[in-house]
């Protein structure tokens, strides 16, 4: 968007929105109408849009680019972050599921330690992995060796619903919990039931973290009800599915409510939404540190995956992203 002299940019990433998979051309349709829509009403407040968008993913990009169109994209909130004199402590990345140990594949076991390593050199004290649960023993193991070389790590777990019921789930929960290097699991089963997963977070002795389960539930009474029957430890937090900044601070006020702690995600966006997510994640955390404290280490170093990035000042270092002001954008639409 462009008024006056300045620009708004925003990033509709719908990767992980699983209605978006289903009717494509849909998205394309509502995002075309929406753009027309933006042009005849010439309003720059999100709430006069809420009923054009079914998609979490569509609101979170068009509100995004109202802020970044008032303050000035990049700038959607001036802070200590955005004047790069405070980062963010954000998690490594890993795909544990990707390796098993056995005599054939001894040389993964060696590279997988030597990539964590590598990570903690950078400054990471919170690594995410990603598990599986065909090869869970073999990943045990793994972690075993880990926790001998580096105590002092903390990891996350995540099963992205792996687990086929819950008795699997706390099998591997309660083993999980003698490793003092693990912090927590995200989404052991598969979203949408409620029942198996509040009794997994009943009897595990490893605090839960839902994540895919909160997609799609956009109602304040249905947020209320799911964390009520739940009552998780942790939820994970994403934008571009927990319908943007408005809707994922609703999560937090009933989140906060319950004393479930939370931590803000990305959901593989580009450096334009993981720009837009930080500034927005700083100012939460400032607001709310007091209530959240030992969650304070976010999701957004997924830009990393990119390999066609937007150059920007985005920076991680020593286990944070920070924004450098010094550092231009490279972003090949701002002169057009």
């Amino acid at each position: 968007m462009k008024k006056n002299n300045k620009i708004g940019i925003g990033e509709c990433n719908p990767i992980l929105e699983i209605s978006v998979s289903k009717n494509l051309n849909h998205f394309k349709n509502e995002l075309e109408n929406l753009s027309k829509k933006v042009i005849s009403l010439k309003k720059t407040e999100i709430h006069y849009y809420r009923k054009y968008i079914s998609y979490s993913s569509i609101f979170f990009g068009l509100e995004q680019a109202f802020l970044s169109l008032k303050n000035k994209f990049p700038i959607l909130y001036d802070s200590e972050f955005t004047h790069g004199k405070k980062g963010i402590s954000v998690n490594a990345l890993m795909w544990l599921k990707s390796f098993k140990k056995n005599k054939e594949r001894t040389n993964d076991i060696d590279n997988l330690i030597k990539e964590i390593e590598r990570k903690i050199i950078k400054g990471f004290s919170f690594i995410k992995m990603k598990i599986s649960v065909d090869s869970f023993e073999d990943q045990y193991l793994i972690l075993k060796i880990i926790q001998k070389k580096y105590p002092s790590i903390k990891i996350r777990v995540d099963a992205n619903g792996c687990f086929e019921n819950s008795k699997k789930a706390l099998y591997c929960l309660n083993k999980l919990y003698d490793l003092s290097i693990v912090h927590s699991m995200e989404q052991p089963i598969l979203s949408g039931n409620w029942k198996n997963m509040s009794e997994i977070c009943k009897k595990s002795k490893l605090p839960i973290a839902l994540d895919e389960e909160l997609g799609g539930i956009h109602k304040l009474k249905d947020k209320k009800r799911l964390l009520d029957v739940i009552f998780p430890k942790y939820v994970v937090l994403k934008p571009s599915i927990n319908g943007g900044f408005y809707g994922t601070k609703e999560w937090i006020l009933e989140a906060n409510k319950r004393k479930i702690k939370w931590w803000i995600s990305s959901s593989l966006e580009s450096n334009i939404g993981i720009n837009a997510i930080a500034q927005w994640a700083f100012m939460m955390k400032k607001k709310y540190e007091d209530q959240n404290i030992y969650s304070h280490v976010y999701g957004l170093n997924t830009g990393v995956l990119y390999v066609n990035n937007w150059s920007s000042p985005l920076e991680i270092k020593k286990g944070s992203i920070w924004y450098n002001p010094s550092m231009k954008w490279e972003v090949s639409f701002f002169n057009k």
